[in-house]
């Protein structure tokens, strides 16, 4: 696949580094402008994956994870003061826990911001929690969902959510989730392109997409079914 290819489809750490082995003058020219986007946005120092093998979820009926079970927890505690305690642990297990313990932390920090409707500190809780442990899908997702539904630009959006693809391509929410911002790309854009990978994308999402999430595949079919009313429109 060339640039372009991976560009178009959304695989934009892929498209960074190939464009970063161009030697060829014919091409050096669109490399270098790919380079120079994309290290605006912050390709260059996204957390690497390590060799080690993590654990990836499935997501249950209820959409939930059970990396989410901490803030289920956490939000039913009606006393403040053990609430107050609660978050106290949380915050001290981000600053002095195992890089697994921190991550796990600060998405639930993330989560329970989230909630609250404070979403530039939950991104920023769950880009840490990306950070201390890189190999786990769904807080690659999780932050990419997030950026894409309150407002990041859609790069930012896309090279998470490439991430959390990477880790992890069984998971129809990810998919789906890229599709939608390819979607806004070639809406914002008017490029084509985007739109015709944005169609694989979501064709792919429904493939995997599990009988006990229901929800998630309605709303996949649905998003297929009105992709000509979301653009050019």
């Amino acid at each position: 696949m060339t640039m372009d290819d991976y560009f178009y489809n959304g695989e934009l750490m892929k498209c960074y580094e190939v464009a970063k082995q161009v030697t060829d003058d014919s091409e050096k020219v669109l490399a270098d402008q790919y380079i120079k986007l994309l290290e605006e946005y912050d390709f260059a120092s996204y957390p690497k994956a390590t060799l080690f093998v993590e654990t990836q979820h499935e997501e249950r009926t209820d959409e939930s994870y059970p990396e989410s079970d901490a803030v289920v927890e956490i939000r039913a505690i009606k006393d403040e003061a053990q609430f107050s305690q609660r978050i106290k642990e949380l915050e001290d297990v981000a600053n002095t826990g195992t890089p697994t313990e921190k991550a796990q932390s600060f998405f639930t920090q993330g989560e329970l911001f989230l909630f609250a409707h404070h979403y530039n500190e939950s991104v920023h809780c769950f880009k840490q929690a990306v950070n201390e442990n890189p190999n786990k899908a769904l807080y690659w997702g999780i932050t990419g969902q997030t950026m894409h539904r309150f407002g990041w630009m859609p790069f930012d959006a896309l090279g998470y959510l490439e991430q959390a693809i990477n880790l992890d391509s069984k998971n129809a929410r990810w998919q789906w989730n890229k599709a939608l911002v390819l979607i806004q790309l070639a809406k914002d854009l008017q490029m084509a392109p985007f739109m015709a990978n944005a169609a694989m994308t979501l064709e792919q999402a429904l493939a995997v997409c599990g009988e006990h999430q229901r929800s998630l595949k309605d709303a996949i079919q649905n998003t297929i079914d009105n992709m000509d009313s979301y653009v050019f429109s």
